[in-house]
């Protein structure tokens, strides 16, 4: 008997868009093809011609005019700048959300200020972090000494509030990931998945540069540490002269040793014989935003004994699978590692073989379609009552809107709350005729007396008329 597939919008960036969210949606819905029936939501610059035969694809500015819109709506996140469409669906529409990353500060703040919206920014900012916004604010604006320094500082503040708030379920593809936005959901409303790599095509394995070959894989930013890997493997190389570094992806500099040879972005038969060309690798995250890093399972699909740091979602790969070095000693202790390494081949080769009994565990075509059923179970599960009260009600929260006139935001209480003394009304959408007020004090709603612990109760009515003195933390009209 056929499996019976579900209806899903997927919102997420295509290629040819230059981010590994792409690749990874291209992934899935070649996989997932049997059970579900996809239409996808792309941003600008995606081209439908990409996707699988038999996909739709549509712009994201085109949800709207679709007939119906599925009650399962899966949107992918990460930190680029090709997610802020992204974000700005699951804001209008909600869903279940796929973070890549769980640090968002960097796109967000840039696509805000890009786009001249500095309230909206400022509302993300005061959405996570209250009366501290302002000050976040100014320090984020003040002059940094470093690109580095300043990668650092919006990881410090992830700035993913809102986007938990507009989720109605999460998955992440670790459990590191998870553990940091899991208390933020119901029970059932979260898990995570492994990270799925795509067959391996034709392989052409070009000729070694140096006798010994260190690869440092995937596009280069601040949080990756190409300095301190320099200088690792400057002191290396006063024990191995003929070392050299391989730079195996987009964003490197020109301007490094003659030892360190930047192949470029790559297309993937020529990225995968670099790989092959490695004695070892090394990822040197930190601080790091949650990711999963593909370029590493990569590595260790094609046996290269790894060396990561001892943070993240490398702290779930297992312990005999790679070695993790601690980020306060990043230099020394990687620079010690290779030579440990380099002088050990039975553990280099019994790392290989544990590194691609992993990497085939997590990115297996089986492994990937047992965890999307579980996402569309779950997104159908929670997606279904979110959007029938989507499309019914429109909502007032103390803890993101404007203060309204007549009321006072008061933070100090447990759920941020607007305080009125007095009589204030609260005027509801056009067509709403009752609400779900959670609210309390001594006074009354359209002549129903307010519970004196913040509590809900149902008001009849297009607007609210509240008496005496009290404390409003939200309202959800109907």
């Amino acid at each position: 008997m056929s499996e019976e597939r579900k209806d899903a919008l997927l919102v997420t960036p295509i290629p040819p868009l230059e981010t590994g969210l792409a690749t990874y949606a291209m992934r899935v819905l070649q996989h997932s093809i049997p059970f579900v029936n996809w239409t996808v939501a792309y941003p600008v610059g995606g081209d439908p011609d990409s996707l699988p035969p038999g996909i739709p694809g549509i712009r994201i500015d085109q949800i709207s005019e679709m007939k119906e819109i599925p009650d399962i709506r899966i949107f992918q996140l990460g930190n680029s700048t090709h997610c802020f469409p992204v974000l700005q669906a699951l804001y209008r529409y909600g869903g279940t959300t796929i973070f890549h990353e769980i640090v968002l500060h960097h796109m967000l703040r840039f696509c805000y200020l890009e786009s001249n919206q500095m309230e909206e920014y400022r509302r993300e900012l005061r959405f996570c972090y209250g009366p501290n916004a302002e000050r976040i604010e100014k320090e984020l604006s003040g002059e940094q000494s470093s690109l580095k320094e300043y990668d650092i500082l919006l990881k410090k503040y992830p700035l993913i509030g809102r986007v938990l708030h507009a989720s109605s379920s999460a998955v992440c593809l670790n459990r590191y990931a998870l553990s940091v936005i899991e208390d933020a959901f119901r029970p059932g409303r979260t898990c995570s998945i492994g990270h799925p790599l795509s067959p391996l095509p034709e392989i052409k394995v070009p000729e070694k540069p140096f006798d010994i070959c260190i690869g440092m894989l995937g596009t280069n930013h601040p949080g990756r540490n190409l300095s301190k890997i320099l200088e690792a493997m400057e002191l290396f190389r006063r024990e191995v002269p003929g070392a050299g570094l391989l730079l195996i992806g987009g964003g490197y500099p020109e301007d490094t040793p003659e030892w360190a040879f930047n192949c470029g972005r790559l297309q993937e038969g020529e990225y995968q014989g670099w790989i092959r060309t490695l004695d070892y690798a090394v990822d040197m995250r930190f601080p790091v935003c949650g990711e999963t890093s593909g370029s590493l399972l990569e590595a260790m699909r094609a046996g290269v004994p790894c060396i990561v740091t001892a943070t993240g979602s490398f702290l779930n790969i297992p312990s005999d699978a790679l070695l993790r070095v601690p980020c306060d000693s990043m230099v020394q202790c990687l620079s010690r590692s290779l030579s440990y390494l380099h002088r050990r081949p039975e553990l280099r080769n019994s790392m290989s073989e544990k590194a691609i009994a992993y990497s085939e565990k997590t990115g297996s075509v089986e492994r990937l379609r047992t965890d999307w059923r579980r996402i569309i179970r779950m997104a159908s599960e929670s997606g279904s009552a979110d959007m029938t009260l989507a499309r019914n009600s429109y909502s007032l929260s103390a803890a993101w809107l404007e203060t309204p006139p007549g009321f006072v935001m008061d933070i100090s209480t447990e759920a941020v709350s607007w305080r009125y003394s007095g009589d204030v009304v609260l005027e509801g959408p056009l067509n709403s005729s009752e609400a779900e007020l959670t609210a309390c004090g001594k006074g009354s709603v359209n002549g129903r007396e307010l519970p004196v612990e913040p509590g809900v109760i149902s008001v009849k009515g297009k607007n609210l008329s509240l008496t005496g003195e009290g404390r409003v933390i939200c309202v959800l009209w109907k």
